[in-house]
């Protein structure tokens, strides 16, 4: 099962998912028509509290030892999801954006995908992977842990690569037609992106 957990940053969302609403993420979500399932957080940045008396909520104190975001996912585990997209931790504070990267190792068994407008985040777990385009134009790989890896079907092929923690040899590359495939050997990160759109 798949769900989305939609935090205060968030702007284009998936409109098939059904959401958790995270503190003024719940506001974000109401104003795209999307009503949550369930709402997280100390509340503290959202302006109109009126809109949770109508929702199932969970009230978090403002001091605590996990982010809202963090205590979403573990929400939505106990619920049974085994696929989390989080929208609305990019964009701004950094130690934010880097709390929710630390939630995809801590929950590696877990398909939990970091998305905004312009970039999907993932880890790959060892094997072969095929990496399709879906929109994004480049693929950038980054070794949580050094990882040797084949790339293939792509602009900028690798063989056996020893990619290393502190290495960013692997950035912009790009798929031929609509898909590259990836071999790893231990766990990396993966990010499809793609320039801003101008409307």
């Amino acid at each position: 099962m798949k769900i989305g957990i939609c935090s205060a940053l968030a702007k284009e969302l998936d409109h098939s998912l059904n959401y958790i609403g995270v503190d003024r993420g719940v506001e974000i979500l109401i104003e795209q028509g999307i009503r949550p399932i369930y709402a997280i957080g100390d509340f503290d940045s959202m302006e109109n509290q009126n809109l949770l008396t109508k929702l199932k909520i969970e009230r978090l104190p403002t001091r605590k030892d996990v982010t809202d975001s963090h205590a979403a996912v573990e929400y939505a585990l106990l619920q049974g999801y085994d696929e989390i997209d989080i929208y609305g931790v990019t964009g701004g504070r950094l130690d934010h954006f880097l709390s929710a990267m630390c939630l995809l190792e801590k929950y590696q068994n877990v398909k939990i995908r970091i998305v905004d407008s312009q970039n999907i985040i993932e880890l790959l777990k060892p094997g072969k992977h095929k990496i399709m385009n879906e929109g994004y134009k480049y693929f950038s790989l980054f070794a949580l842990k050094d990882s040797y890896i084949d790339i293939s079907h792509a602009q900028y092929p690798l063989h056996n690569y020893y990619l290393k923690h502190d290495d960013p040899l692997c950035v912009s590359n790009q798929t031929i037609e609509d898909f590259a495939y990836v071999i790893n050997s231990n766990i990396i990160i993966l990010i499809r992106s793609r320039d801003e759109q101008k409307y």
